[in-house]
């Protein structure tokens, strides 16, 4: 389970490697919302690793830092909308509702810092 969320990492690579074939103009855009996307499942896949051994209590506290920051947005969106009751613990069907929140919100957060990168790359190439 903890590799297979350790693979979504491949999705921004992925998009990026598509981004500088097809739109190397949003390559920064289209890499941030791939990262954003998969944002919170990496976080918990390398929170998972802290029961791996001495390096594992490096990425897994790395990973608790990561899950802190990217899992409370999708956690209040859900709860705001009715998808999930407050003041309970999220499992089952309400945790895709939450990871699907998450994907989202990052998905527009890191897409929108990328453009920004983005702008300034044509700044920069236009002086």
């Amino acid at each position: 389970m903890i590799l297979w969320l350790l693979l979504l990492i491949l999705v921004p690579v992925a998009a990026s490697i598509w981004a500088k074939k097809h739109a190397p103009q949003h390559r920064g855009a289209i890499a941030g919302a791939g990262l954003g996307l998969v944002a919170s499942p990496v976080s918990l896949g390398l929170y998972a690793t802290y029961f791996l051994g001495p390096l594992g209590i490096v990425t897994g506290m790395a990973g608790l830092g990561l899950v802190l920051w990217h899992v409370a947005p999708g956690y209040y969106i859900c709860t705001s909308l009715g998808f999930v009751p407050t003041h309970t613990v999220v499992q089952g069907t309400s945790q895709v509702a939450v990871e699907v929140s998450n994907g989202i919100f990052w998905g527009i957060v890191y897409g929108a810092f990328g453009y920004g990168i983005d702008r300034l790359r044509r700044k920069r190439k236009a002086l």
